[in-house]
């Protein structure tokens, strides 16, 4: 063998084993390993922020004495062929077994932003057969009031807090639907038709979402109550309102709110 190939030979040798070399042995030290970024865990992202740990209070709005007879409203010639010359008083529903309706229920707190990331809650509030439908909405501040008109007629909505105009739309359409912001600042919005001027609702709002309206019975049910003493609220724009204090346990509790005349 040549001089020269001799010399080359453990070279070659030694490059050929290093380029062959076997893959480390389990728990040997690798090239690192970039694996893609878990996916959010369902609920992590969109929808409103859970609620605080808690317990359910549920109860009922009850009317105390005769039931309220009111008045129909009158309506005018524009719209008497879609709605009738009146239209029943929305203002103060009681049922039959003395449930008051659309009582706004709450428990006081800290307020919560909730994750800035998340949809804006929405409710909506209809014009139907001429009045607004509910009388009565409970929301969070700064979400979105949908807008909506049921009848063949021109309405408006025109909203008002701390007697300034927040929004005033017209909805010539049937079955038009638009959304307004509500105030960021937790209040009452009173709603008016400056088409048909007894067309009247209200919206309170929180800054939290421990709140809830009675249904059609004057009953509800509030989930995610902190244990312990609280004060209890409960409102209606034409009734006042009405606090109580209970001990709420892990079982929850039941309160009951009687409402007698305006407030």
């Amino acid at each position: 063998m040549p001089r020269m190939l001799r010399a080359a030979l453990p070279v070659l040798l030694v490059a050929s084993f290093g380029c062959n070399r076997n893959p480390p042995a389990p728990g040997d030290a690798g090239p690192p390993v970039v694996r893609p970024a878990p996916e959010s865990a369902p609920g992590s992202r969109g929808g409103p922020p859970p609620l605080a740990p808690g317990v359910t209070v549920d109860g009922r709005a009850v009317w105390v004495g005769p039931r309220p007879v009111l008045p129909p409203l009158g309506t005018n010639p524009s719209v008497e062929s879609v709605c009738g010359r009146t239209v029943p008083d929305p203002s103060v529903r009681v049922g039959p077994e003395g449930g008051v309706a659309d009582v706004v229920v709450w428990v006081d707190g800290p307020p919560e932003p909730g994750d800035p990331s998340a949809p804006a809650p929405v409710v909506v509030l209809d014009q139907r057969a001429c009045v607004y439908v509910p009388p009565v909405l409970a929301a969070r501040a700064g979400s979105t009031l949908r807008l909506r008109n049921s009848d063949p007629l021109t309405h408006t909505v025109h909203g008002v807090a701390g007697g300034q105009t927040v929004f005033n739309v017209a909805m010539p359409l049937e079955r038009m639907e638009l959304s307004r912001p509500l105030p960021a600042k937790p209040g009452v919005v009173e709603i008016r038709c400056d088409v048909h001027p007894w067309m009247r609702a209200t919206v309170r709002t929180f800054d939290h979402p421990r709140f809830t309206t009675t249904d059609a019975s004057g009953r509800f049910r509030l989930a995610s109550v902190p244990g312990g003493e609280v004060e209890m609220h409960a409102w209606h724009p034409r009734l006042g309102e009405r606090v109580v204090r209970v001990r709420v346990g892990e079982g929850g509790a039941h309160v009951d709110f009687d409402f007698r005349g305006e407030g």
